[in-house]
């Protein structure tokens, strides 16, 4: 089965003041043959990354399979937030993409990020939360 690594991890991963076994959790994750990419993850990550450190975070993603973008993204993330908002939870949109990417891959998500479990509740998808236990 695929997983998805979420945005959260991959910050984790990259970001030097992040104690050694938070980043040691996220490493593992990422180095598992079953990773995965997505174009959303690609974007929060990268908007974000100094550029002194884009090439080398580039390379690496480069390394890691991408699960295609559906066609029917967009419509199946606005069905999803809407689940959502019906149950009194506003969802960031970059979050509803991740997730419904998921849905439709039927791909693990793995996260250090707790709104997913809100998600979770709404919809069946394969969630693994990680710890941040330092």
């Amino acid at each position: 089965m695929d997983t998805l690594i979420e945005s959260s991890v991959w910050v984790d991963y990259l970001h030097p003041k992040t104690p050694r076994s938070v980043r040691e959790t996220a490493r593992t994750e990422i180095a598992r043959p079953s990773a995965r990419l997505c174009e959303p993850v690609i974007l929060e990550v990268l908007r974000g990354t100094p550029q002194k450190q884009r090439t080398i975070v580039e390379a690496h993603f480069s390394t890691i399979p991408v699960l295609p973008t559906p066609v029917s993204l967009w419509s199946d993330a606005l069905h999803l937030g809407q689940v959502c908002h019906d149950m009194g939870w506003i969802i960031g949109s970059l979050d509803l993409l991740i997730a419904s990417l998921c849905l439709h891959h039927q791909a693990e998500l793995v996260t250090f990020d707790a709104r997913f479990a809100q998600i979770a509740k709404a919809v069946p998808i394969r969630l693994r939360l990680l710890k941040r236990a330092t």
